[in-house]
């Protein structure tokens, strides 16, 4: 599984992966996941994040956390804590900005074991012998 599969898999079946629902345990299971890959997961998305919330050249100096609780929840929000009916809302908007991201940069579809993801035409994914 790559990245992009794995973000759009977290949408789907997000208990497949998260012990609960709320936007904080999804920010931490991905930071984990950057963690694992020395920070190739993310890379550029403090950056892209505020692009995409507040139009291009928009610097912040807050974690792409923050911006994405801000852009849903403003005033109502302690933290990455916010109302309940806000939490489905902000997973929501980082799981299209992390789909959007890493659909941006091909080179970001890496293996969740920290491996290259073969391309569709090579034989690791069918097994077949390369001929030579």
């Amino acid at each position: 599984m790559d990245h992009l599969e794995l973000a759009r898999r977290l949408r789907v079946t997000p208990r497949m992966f998260l012990p609960d629902d709320r936007f904080a345990t999804l920010v931490a299971f991905l930071g984990g996941g950057n963690a694992l890959t020395n920070g190739d997961f993310l890379r550029g998305f403090n950056e892209w994040v505020p692009d995409r919330l507040y139009g291009p050249g928009y610097r912040s100096s807050l974690h792409w956390s923050a911006e994405i609780a801000e852009s849903v929840a403003g005033r109502a929000r302690k933290g990455l804590s916010m109302p309940e009916e806000l939490e489905e809302q902000a997973k929501d908007v980082l799981l299209d900005m992390l789909d959007g991201f890493l659909s941006a940069d091909p080179g970001r579809r890496r293996s969740t074991d920290g491996g290259e993801v073969p391309h569709a035409d090579s034989h690791a994914r069918t097994g077949a012998p390369e001929s030579g």
